[in-house]
């Protein structure tokens, strides 16, 4: 195992409830700007991850209980604004290996565990489709910073998000970050390729042992294949076979106005623009690039981890 990758996990954990907060007219938002420097200290100029953590500690400090839906709500759209303050301190440019008209931060609530239908996060310029969380060792496509917001969870047992440390695994093996991707045929997203991932999984990536269950957490990652740090997730399943679960997430992304932007990211790493398919992938491909990660990985959760 690349120690690098554990070291990077451990120095990403952000407790939320050591930073002030307070909660007006429903809204919880952060005081002072220590939150965003601390993110933008890990992301921007540091090993490209924050982990937050805590949100459950922050609700019940203002008498909420993240097991109440309407609750859980409240400490998401306090992450988001998190993340956004975050992407308002941060010069996107500096971090895209072509111009790029990131415009606005795209948010889309999305089922992490079924299928979602009529699915786009930016439908001036990309097709309503079918769509699956769950996917290999990838890149979200033409957005250096994202941002997902997980739990709480009911009845699901792994899901848990990986952390992949691609930038270490090009430079050790002499990848160019170009020849690292592929196409996903039925995504805008980029899959590491197959004769890449496993090497990647077994040496250079750890799962996040956070507390889905009764806390939300968000992980904030550099997300550009040049230089960025990849993600994948543990297989997700029904603890109970006989009960319905769920594994709620929300995405958060860097969008533009047009295609163009889109052709420009792609052919940088000379790749074509994909047509992507309306309906969810058949089994082969499922197979391929919809399949949780199964293989025992290190895990690093908040404890020993700093703030």
């Amino acid at each position: 195992m690349n120690i690098h990758a554990q070291d990077i996990v451990t120095g990403s954990m952000v407790d939320l409830a050591r930073y002030d907060t307070e909660l007006v007219d429903g809204t919880l938002r952060t005081l002072g700007g220590d939150l965003t420097a601390r993110l933008v200290d890990l992301v921007a100029d540091g090993a490209g991850l924050a982990v937050c953590h805590g949100s459950a500690a922050v609700l019940a400090r203002h008498g909420l209980d993240v097991h109440r839906p309407e609750d859980a709500a409240v400490a998401r759209d306090h992450l988001e604004s998190v993340f956004r303050a975050f992407a308002a301190a941060v010069d996107v440019a500096l971090h895209s290996p072509v111009p790029m008209d990131y415009d606005r931060v795209a948010g889309m609530d999305v089922d992490g565990f079924n299928k979602n239908t009529h699915f786009t996060p930016n439908s001036d310029h990309t097709t309503t489709r079918e769509f699956l969380t769950t996917k290999c060792v990838h890149f979200d496509a033409a957005t250096p910073f994202i941002g997902n917001i997980y739990g709480p969870n009911t009845n699901i047992s792994g899901g848990l998000p990986i952390i992949c440390d691609t930038r270490d695994f090009c430079a050790a093996r002499g990848v160019d970050p170009a020849d690292l991707v592929e196409l996903m045929p039925h995504s805008y997203n980029v899959a590491v390729k197959e004769r890449y991932s496993d090497a990647v999984l077994a040496d250079y990536s750890v799962a996040l042992d956070v507390d889905l269950d009764h806390d939300l957490v968000m992980v904030v990652l550099d997300n550009e294949v040049s230089g960025g740090l990849a993600h994948a997730g543990s297989m997700p399943r029904l603890t109970d076979p006989d009960r319905p679960g769920t594994r709620p997430i929300r995405h958060l992304e860097f969008q533009f106005p047009d295609t163009a932007n889109l052709e420009r990211w792609y052919s940088h790493y000379r790749l074509a623009v994909p047509d992507v398919t309306l309906r969810v992938p058949d089994r082969a491909a499922r197979e391929r690039y919809h399949r949780g990660v199964d293989s025992a990985l290190p895990v690093q959760g908040p404890a020993g981890g700093t703030a």
